[in-house]
Order: structure tokens, then C-alpha cells, then sequence
């Protein structure tokens, strides 16, 4: 009797367990109903202090806002293509975060630069120009805000983290996450970017950053002279390849897109990685690779790389799916 009890709670636990994390997982929007072969391409979804949802997209330079409550896509700004070296070059743009003043900062590693789109540009009727704010960010990718309004800027494959004083200019070389470079599944791409996406702890003093070539999590404390703390491994694991665009949830839990496995997973700051949702090529996830919560509720954009789970049963392609979007993950 006993044994059998004892079964039946094992059960009963594993159950529940497996359940945890049931979340109904869905497509918010549509950013390109024409096609899902890149035409656009969103690589970072941000949130304002009233839960709009914004994206850049790479292909056209514009900045797009979304309400979740009536999702319908709107442009509001853009970075223009400049000519550089004879070529015209768009901004590439990675990564964007919203200053407590309700001004949009945007990466863009193509011109090394951090620009800036005050808030009363964001505007659908005349959507404002970026201008530069920081210079000197190689490699420019994530993207977060400390507790005293001080930006901070990953270099991607070059492993650092750049600091930006508030008046902008210069960026200064703070942090460094050690080099790696790892051989995908395939047997020849090659994934070397150590310094990713980026968040801030709540109180807004500790830096997390995603690891993608080695599917990890790093943080970075910022010491009371504003320098940085020596960099700690967080977790690394399998559950983590592709690490990109983290954020925390309102349980202080950090959700991290893992983009190389079509899934979402969440971190616990005792190093602890568990799995949100994960697809095949055919979504609602296809590549994922930032996530930002508006209240309880995840929202997730797709950035729809042809890569790993994300390749179409034809081994080539991602055309199996919706392509960029957002997706919306609720408990």
C-alpha cells in the first residue's frame, strides 16, 4: 500500500512538474504576411513604459511599434542608410532599449554606433530620423540600461561590453567576456559571438548577458566606482544553444530566447535552466531571439534564420513558417 502510494505521488509530482510551464504559446503579429524568406527581418522586440511593443527592422531601417491589444503594425521612426567606402550600407540595427525618459536607443554594428530617436519623434504620422548619440561601439548588438541611466552596449564577436555616459559620445571598453568559437551541428558554421543580448536585474546593478557560442549565461556587477565586477558564469547547457535576448519576468526569473533550438528557456539565478516552449520549423518559434515581458505575458520575435530546428523539410530553407513576427507566450 505504501509502495503504491508512494508511486502514485511520483508520478503525481513529475506530473505537475512537466505542467509548469504549460504556457499557451501563439503568434502576436504577422511583420511580413507577403513572405518568410527575410524580406524583413526584426532581431530585438522592446517594450515602452506603457507596453507598446517596438521592433527595427534590418532590411528597411524603420522602427515599428505594436499594440498588443490591437496588433497591427505601424512605422514611428527609422535609421537611414548611409553611404560609407562608395556603398550604400543600411544600419543593421540589433538591439534597442527605451531610456527612463521615453527615448529609443538603437545598436547598429554596421556604422559602430549607438543612435538615438527622442520620444516625441516616435510619431506614425512623421516618423523621426536616429541621430547619432555614441560612437566607437564595434560590433554594437545588445543593449541595456543600468540603475543611474548609464548605457551599456555588447560587441558581439569581439566579447566586449562597452559603457556610454549619459551625454553620449565616445563609448569607453568595460567588461570583456573570455572569447569562444564553437562548430554548429553541421560541421562548418562557425558561431563565435560571446557577448550578446543583455538585461539589467531589477535593481538595475547587475548585467546579464547571453553567451550564444557557448549557449550561456554571464553576469557583470557594477562595482560602486562604476567599474565592472569580474565576469561569473550563470549557467551553460545545451538547453542554451543560441542564448540570445534575455529578460526577467515578474518573478525575477530570467527567460532567455534560445534561437539555434526554436525554444524559450528560463534561467533561475542559482543557475537552474529550464525549458518555456520549443517548436519545429514550422512555429510558432523560428529563431527566436529576444524576448521582453509586459506584465505576466512574454512576447518573443522571430528572427527566422535557416538554421538548426529552424531548417524547413527541405534542409535549406525556413520557408515552412510565418517568419518575422512576434510571438506572445501566457501562463
Amino acid at each position: 500500500m505504501r509502495r503504491s502510494l508512494l508511486s502514485f505521488l511520483v508520478v503525481a509530482v513529475l506530473a505537475a512538474a512537466s505542467n509548469v510551464w504549460a504556457a499557451k504559446v501563439s503568434i502576436l503579429v504577422d511583420l511580413d504576411p507577403n513572405s518568410a524568406d527575410q524580406t524583413v527581418i526584426v532581431e530585438t522586440v522592446t517594450a515602452d513604459a506603457s507596453g507598446l511593443l517596438y521592433v527595427c527592422d534590418r532590411v528597411t531601417g524603420n522602427v515599428i511599434r505594436v499594440d498588443p491589444k490591437a496588433p497591427k503594425p505601424v512605422v514611428v521612426g527609422r535609421i537611414e542608410a548611409r553611404e560609407m567606402d562608395g556603398k550604400k550600407v543600411r544600419a543593421d540595427s540589433s538591439g534597442l532599449v527605451f531610456s527612463r525618459e521615453g527615448d529609443l536607443y538603437l545598436t547598429s554594428g554596421a556604422f559602430r554606433e549607438i543612435v538615438r530617436i527622442r520620444k516625441a519623434d516616435l510619431n506614425p504620422a512623421k516618423p523621426g530620423e536616429a541621430e547619432t548619440f555614441a560612437t566607437g561601439t564595434e560590433g554594437a548588438n545588445g543593449i541595456a540600461f543600468d540603475k543611474n541611466g548609464i548605457l551599456y552596449v555588447s560587441g558581439g564577436r569581439n566579447g566586449k561590453i562597452y559603457r556610454i555616459g549619459k551625454n553620449g559620445g565616445a563609448a569607453e571598453d568595460w567588461a570583456q567576456i573570455e572569447l569562444f568559437t564553437r562548430t554548429l551541428p553541421d560541421g562548418k558554421t562557425q558561431q563565435a559571438i560571446p557577448a550578446n543580448g543583455m538585461v539589467f536585474d531589477k535593481k538595475g546593478e547587475t548585467l546579464y548577458v547571453a553567451d550564444t557560442a557557448r549557449g550561456a549565461i554571464w553576469k557583470v556587477s557594477v562595482e560602486a566606482d562604476g567599474k565592472a565586477g569580474r565576469p561569473a558564469l550563470v549557467a551553460q547547457s545545451p538547453l542554451l544553444e543560441g542564448a540570445d535576448g534575455p529578460d526577467f519576468d515578474p518573478q525575477g526569473r530570467l527567460w532567455v530566447a534560445a534561437n539555434e533550438r526554436n525554444a524559450v528557456v528560463m534561467v533561475t539565478l542559482d543557475g537552474k535552466v529550464e525549458q518555456i516552449a520549443k517548436n519545429d520549423s514550422k512555429g510558432p518559434l523560428e529563431f527566436p531571439t529576444s524576448v521582453v515581458f509586459v506584465g505576466n505575458t512574454a512576447y518573443v520575435n522571430n528572427f527566422d534564420t535557416p538554421r538548426r530546428d529552424n531548417l524547413a523539410a527541405d534542409g535549406k530553407t525556413s520557408l515552412d513558417g510565418i517568419g518575422a513576427s512576434i510571438v506572445k507566450i501566457e501562463p
